[in-house]
């Protein structure tokens, strides 16, 4: 099971990149404030696609100016039931749902994106309902039901098909993540490359970062790492600082990951260490810590794997760390796969040691970890997934050397 790990933004997604739409929207607010209803929420759409701290507070003020400007709307207005005006009134509820998936508060932000659709269906607006199924689609892939994110991304493509090719592409992008999330790598794979020729026809960036960023995934799922460190250095090339540092970070972290599998492990270990934690520090960005310490731990395991560090307590401690770090990020972030894979991480790391001096020390944390790891994927239930089947083979390698 792999996830795709970012989200799609914004109704109608702007050409340029995120620092200029930025600066552009920043601009049309200052020199139109009396109508800053709909720039206010677009402009807190693309700070919250940052994904970093201050700019969120940003998007909260924002969000709430527009907030409001629209109850000024309707109390000045007779017409409370103008088509415009509920569609406004939709707008702002998605993207107040958006500010509520970004704080962590997920069952208000489904109490607002039901309250969006149900508006978005009363005045007929399917561009408007397309955008609520491919968020719902997201939250329930985010939570591992595949099923019901599969029924809200197909309701949405069902929407689009008579509309323009870039939303098209968009349903492509939502799809690709879907069957790439359920190992369905063909499927996934064609509707990337889809959406990625949709991309290039309607000179569209941000389609062209996200269908690439997708056929990075696949290519990765699939052990193809020259193919994956080659797309990544041209998308990392696409985008800029600061706006763009923390998906320029996860791009990094995948970076590492290819070199990982093509065991350049030193040049690893130093992408880590350069590229991608010191920006997810920077912005105190708490998942993407967890992750950056969890490939930092799999980086220092692998080493005692084949030898390059030698097979000692401190070597042993300085994985485990980096390890158990990455597990508690996740587990109070709420990434529970993570969790459970860091988890089974660390019990792979205790085998190591299962034919050295160290057998005894390390064989009970093993056992507790594969344990919990397993109690955990069946929480979320994936205790009948790839992880849990790998997990029951440890677990039964442990037992038999007890």
């Amino acid at each position: 099971m792999r996830q795709c790990g970012f989200l799609i933004q914004s109704r109608q997604l702007p050409r340029q990149d995120r620092t200029s739409a930025i600066a552009d929207l920043e601009q049309n607010l200052q020199e139109n404030s009396r109508d800053s209803f709909s720039t206010c929420l677009d402009l807190a759409m693309e700070l919250m696609a940052t994904k970093q701290q201050d700019a969120i507070y940003r998007a909260k003020s924002l969000i709430n100016q527009a907030k409001d400007t629209l109850e000024q709307d309707f109390t000045a207005s007779p017409a409370q039931d103008s088509p415009l005006q509920q569609e406004n009134l939709a707008y702002l509820l998605y993207v107040q749902a958006i500010l509520s998936v970004s704080i962590g508060e997920m069952s208000t932000a489904l109490d607002q994106l039901q309250g969006a659709y149900n508006i978005y269906i009363g005045i007929n607006h399917s561009e408007g309902q397309s955008l609520i199924d491919d968020t719902l689609g997201q939250y329930h892939l985010q939570h591992f039901n595949s099923q019901l994110a599969l029924s809200h991304f197909e309701r949405s493509l069902s929407l689009r098909l008579e509309g323009e090719e870039r939303e098209i592409a968009l349903s492509y992008i939502h799809l690709g993540c879907l069957f790439l999330f359920t190992n369905e790598l063909e499927q996934s794979a064609s509707l990337f490359g889809n959406a990625l020729e949709i991309a290039i026809a309607n000179t569209n960036e941000y389609l062209r970062r996200q269908a690439l960023k997708g056929l990075i995934k696949i290519a990765i799922a699939r052990h193809e790492w020259a193919e994956a460190i080659a797309l990544l250095k041209d998308v990392i090339g696409l985008l800029k600082e600061p706006a763009d540092a923390i998906e320029i970070a996860y791009l990094y972290g995948d970076l590492a990951e290819s070199l990982l599998g093509k065991d350049q492990l030193e040049e690893s270990l130093i992408c880590v260490r350069i590229q991608v934690l010191p920006r997810f520090r920077d912005f105190q960005h708490s998942q993407g810590i967890a992750i950056a310490k969890h490939l930092r731990g799999r980086i220092y395991m692998q080493r005692l794997a084949v030898g390059l560090d030698a097979l000692d307590e401190d070597a042993i401690e300085t994985a485990e760390d980096s390890l158990i770090d990455a597990s508690i990020g996740f587990e109070q972030s709420g990434m529970m796969f993570e969790y459970a894979k860091s988890l089974y991480d660390l019990a792979s790391l205790y085998q190591l040691c299962s034919n050295s001096q160290f057998q005894y020390q390390y064989q009970g944390k093993s056992l507790r970890s594969l344990e919990l790891s397993l109690s955990v994927l069946s929480q979320i239930g994936l205790g009948d997934g790839e992880l849990a089947t790998k997990v029951d083979a440890l677990l039964d390698q442990v037992m038999r050397k007890g």
